[in-house]
């Protein structure tokens, strides 16, 4: 069995024409699904690939191979009323995060690490009262807060 969330993680990849409502349809089934990391064969099995899917259904005593996503879910409606275990293979590539965006995380994650280190420099300096290294740190913690207030104005700017 498979978690349903892990099931409309999927869906933040990219995906193939009409992938989008088969993991939709496999979310509200994810107790009889079950993801495989090898193509396995004489098993039911979806293939969900960049460029397209294909299913490997058990039908009428064969297997019946489609890769239509309307046949998909066709044929996956049906083999579901069994209760039977679809195994599920997928190579998806990741969604690309483009430079600017991995940039602007690196320097985000940097900045509240940076205030973590600060706040624990102030209750330091507090139980040792030292005045002059609170100051400091409360200055520094002071401007890193307002850059990032800054920062978070000028962004609702652009995106809105």
């Amino acid at each position: 069995m498979i978690a349903k969330q892990e099931l409309l993680f999927l869906k933040t990849k990219i995906l193939p024409a009409g992938a989008e409502a088969v993991l939709d349809f496999l979310a509200s089934r994810h107790h009889q699904v079950e993801m495989t990391n090898i193509v396995l064969e004489n098993v039911p099995l979806l293939i969900i690939g960049r460029h397209g899917m294909i299913a490997r259904i058990p039908t009428n005593g064969g297997v019946q191979k489609v890769s239509q996503p309307e046949e998909i879910l066709e044929h996956l409606r049906n083999f579901f009323q069994k209760q039977e275990t679809l195994y599920l293979f997928t190579n998806l590539p990741e969604l690309p995060v483009p430079t600017e965006v991995t940039q602007l995380l690196e320097e985000v994650q940097q900045r509240h690490a940076r205030k973590q280190e600060l706040r624990q420099t102030i209750d330091r300096a507090l139980e040792q009262r030292d005045k002059a290294l609170f100051m400091a740190a409360s200055n520094e913690l002071k401007q890193l807060t307002s850059d990032v207030d800054g920062d978070n104005r000028s962004l609702r700017r652009i995106f809105s």
